[in-house]
């Protein structure tokens, strides 16, 4: 499901790039530091992810995609005037990752799976290009923050557009993180629905 007006005013912003560089300050701790060849972000919207990955954990390629082909356009535009390692950008899907099984050391995934209808094949799809002991580290944000947050919930119920009927709690987020084979190893909550993690593929 790409992305309204609204939703993509609250990505491309200042006070957004401020809190992604944050999360992947923690992600990184969490995680401990390792060392990554190669490694993949679903849902690269204008680069800003990209940027703080090659920045924080250095691998030495990244691939990334995004649904909205001039999101991944603006991308290309803006990470060709930065120095990032080897790179590959393309239009794609989450439920179907053009990757080969066991492709990756590590896959971010930043705010992106609630909005997916399928977002269980969407994990399960990260699972498959993971090699073991892989890493998934994401950013989600689950029902419960579009529900249970005084003031903000109501304003994104009315502004935002998501496929509210098959949208996750964060329960069942964790129970199918386990059942397609992610173990996870950290954990952050920032508000009711806004969780930070990092999963190892077993």
């Amino acid at each position: 499901m790409k992305l309204n007006l609204v939703e993509l005013a609250l990505v491309n912003n200042p006070v957004r790039g401020a809190l992604l560089r944050s999360t992947m300050g923690w992600l990184h701790d969490a995680a401990s530091a390792p060392a990554m060849q190669r490694v993949l972000e679903i849902g690269c919207g204008r680069g800003e992810g990209v940027r703080e990955i090659a920045r924080r954990f250095n691998p030495e390629a990244i691939d990334a995609f995004d649904l909205d082909e001039k999101q991944v356009t603006r991308a290309r535009k803006r990470l060709a005037r930065q120095d990032t390692p080897l790179l590959r950008l393309w239009a794609g899907d989450a439920e179907r990752i053009e990757a080969e099984d066991g492709a990756y050391d590590a896959v971010f995934e930043l705010t992106i799976l609630h909005h997916v209808p399928g977002w269980r094949r969407a994990l399960g799809e990260i699972r498959r290009v993971l090699r073991p002991g892989g890493l998934f580290l994401f950013e989600e944000l689950s029902s419960e923050f579009f529900a249970d947050v005084p003031v903000l919930s109501p304003l994104l119920r009315l502004f935002t557009v998501h496929p509210w009927d098959t949208m996750f709690d964060f329960p069942l987020f964790r129970q199918t993180l386990t059942g397609v084979g992610l173990r996870l190893t950290a954990l952050r909550s920032r508000l009711p629905g806004w969780h930070q993690g990092v999963a190892v593929r077993d």
